[in-house]
């Protein structure tokens, strides 16, 4: 969790800076998980909105309310993304618990890998539709620790008929059992995680270019 000492000096600090190019998203802190990373407990929600002294948390924890203030005080209108428990891989009560925010541009962030408890289109649809439905959601990081991509396929697959937006973690070459790895080297070679991500990719670019052309013939001929 963010620290009350420094936290929202640091995002009024960011906001000040960014506040008038909305292009710029903040994600407000990277995968908390409080109350010893349940994922999903009243006392985990309470806190990672509220903030305070919590369990599982050594100091005093900021919540994102206070964070959702801090950047909203500059004046900045920048979309605000923020990841729910268990290493922002549960949305489970997201919608009841976000901050409330004076500009409505709010949105969730979520993760999610193979290894994830919620990892599976079940739990998709259970607890990370509900949200998608009403707010945007942007998974920042998504992957598979087994140089595969047999769990991200149908993950983007389900992603797009939702029109959620997604990224791939990480550009970087480590060994995937040690962690997700798009490249094989600092060239760019992609790992086989990292093809089936470009791939995909690849075909929304085309199917979005068909769609383009199929339009401008139907205006064309009307």
């Amino acid at each position: 969790m963010p620290n009350k000492d420094h936290s929202s000096t640091f995002w009024t600090s960011v906001a000040n800076a960014y506040k008038n190019d909305t292009r710029v998203i903040f994600e407000m802190y990277n995968e908390p998980y409080p109350d010893n990373n349940n994922w999903d407990s009243t006392a985990g929600w309470t806190c990672w909105r509220d903030g305070g002294w919590c369990n599982g948390v050594s100091y005093e924890a900021a919540g994102m309310q206070s964070l959702v203030n801090a950047v909203r005080n500059t004046g900045a209108k920048n979309v605000i993304l923020l990841g729910g428990l268990a290493y922002s891989n549960s949305l489970a009560q997201w919608k009841s618990y976000k901050p409330t925010d004076s500009t409505g541009n709010l949105g969730a962030a979520w993760h999610s890998y193979n290894f994830n408890y919620c990892n599976n289109q079940n739990c998709w649809d259970s607890y990370i539709k509900p949200v998608a439905q009403s707010y945007p959601v942007v998974a920042t990081e998504i992957g598979e620790n087994d140089c595969a991509h047999g769990f991200i396929d149908p993950l983007m697959n389900w992603m797009d008929g939702l029109g959620m937006n997604y990224l791939g973690w990480t550009w970087n070459t480590w060994d995937c059992k040690s962690g997700p790895a798009l490249i094989t080297n600092y060239n760019g070679s992609p790992s086989n995680f990292g093809v089936g991500f470009k791939n995909h990719l690849a075909y929304l670019a085309q199917q979005g270019e068909q769609e383009e052309q199929e339009e401008e013939g139907q205006i064309s001929i009307n």
